[in-house]
């Protein structure tokens, strides 16, 4: 009896699951055309901190000047509510100063020089006079230009922020907002719905696993792209099924950090979006090869 009752649940199972496969996908909304989602783009992460000391004005010149097409930086906000271009809450790892951002002004941080990392780059030595900019004074001067930009506070403050200086600077059509934190692009999509967002997260997640299920096109993604590791914690990550899935939904897939170029040409052949490095002079050498 028992067994006969156990048998019926997985007939029962795999009749659903079945069903789940033949469903059509999510009829995903195209990305604006301001997007160029048909274009493989290099992703200058962090302004390409290998090269300039990362999250500063001049390395995203220098990125652009590599071959970078689109400006990777992250965001923290100071104790007087200006967002500055910077991945640690705290200057103390790429600056010769030493406190936390939320609770200096944007003057004193910029008091104080800005190097190369002290673990990723300790042997690299930057030229004096490079500043922690303000994300203000970046859209300010280069404002043509496409950026990825990662929130890294969970306070609403700085969601509120990015959303005014976007607006401010009209640049809609040329940003994508990341996070890590889903509570945060949440937050970010409800008060600037005409921003583009990538997928925090859970939010990637729980779409790397529907599509391991083979069920990626049920996935209603609330992002128009996903940033993913090749690898975490020694498992494959990104794949050609996972990118065939992310495609399906109108999605772009953006691959980080990757420096080496035999891995990022297997990413391309892969027919991933976006390549995230360091290294934007190597990738340009990749993608554009001096015949």
């Amino acid at each position: 009896m028992l067994l006969r009752a156990f048998s019926s649940i997985i007939a029962c199972l795999i009749l659903c699951y079945a069903l789940l496969l033949m469903l059509p996908a999510y009829n995903r909304e195209a990305p604006p055309a301001g997007y160029q989602s048909n274009t493989f783009d290099i992703i200058a992460h962090r302004n390409g901190r290998a090269l300039v000391p990362g999250n500063t004005f001049e390395a995203a010149i220098n990125a652009l000047n590599v071959g970078a097409d689109v400006l990777e930086m992250d965001v923290h906000l100071t104790a007087d509510n200006v967002l500055v271009v910077r991945h640690d809450a705290v200057i103390d790892t790429t600056t010769n100063g030493s406190g936390r951002i939320a609770q200096m002004t944007a003057a004193q941080i910029q008091a104080f020089d800005v190097g190369f990392h002290e673990v990723d780059y300790p042997d690299l030595v930057a030229p004096p006079g490079i500043k922690v900019p303000t994300l203000k004074s970046l859209f300010e001067r280069m404002p043509e230009n496409r950026y990825l930009i990662e929130l890294k506070p969970l306070e609403t403050a700085a969601a509120d922020e990015l959303c005014r200086l976007i607006a401010d600077y009209d640049l809609a059509d040329q940003v994508v907002v990341a996070s890590f934190d889903d509570s945060v692009l949440v937050y970010f999509r409800e008060i600037c719905p005409t921003v583009l967002t990538s997928l925090g997260e859970g939010e990637a997640s729980w779409l790397f696993v529907l599509s391991k299920l083979g069920l990626g096109h049920l996935y209603n993604s609330p992002g128009y792209s996903v940033q993913l590791p090749m690898f975490e914690k020694g498992m494959a990550i990104v794949t050609p099924g996972l990118v065939r899935a992310i495609h399906q939904l109108n999605m772009r897939v953006e691959v980080w950090t990757i420096n080496d170029p035999q891995t990022m040409q297997e990413l391309m052949d892969m027919g991933v979006d976006s390549i995230i490095t360091d290294r934007p002079d190597i990738l340009e050498r990749l993608v554009n090869p001096v015949l």
